[in-house]
């Protein structure tokens, strides 16, 4: 699993969605270690629950948040 999925996951497993994942949130630190920044916009998951609000960056919004 590609190490942005692994923090991606690893974000949902403790019931956050990051909502601005974007290339510029992405960085590496010593050793090439993956690191997430900018959780401004992170928002608690409710089970299955959709999350509906247009938040972030608009060119990197999922369509179906788009069209809400």
């Amino acid at each position: 699993m590609s190490k942005i999925l692994s923090a991606l996951k690893h974000c949902h497993d403790k019931g956050y969605a990051h909502r601005d994942l974007k290339p510029e949130n992405i960085f590496f630190g010593e050793n090439h270690v993956l690191k997430l920044a900018d959780f401004g916009f992170t928002t608690m998951m409710n089970g299955d629950e959709k999350l509906l609000t247009a938040l972030g960056t608009p060119g990197y919004m999922a369509p179906e948040i788009m069209l809400q």
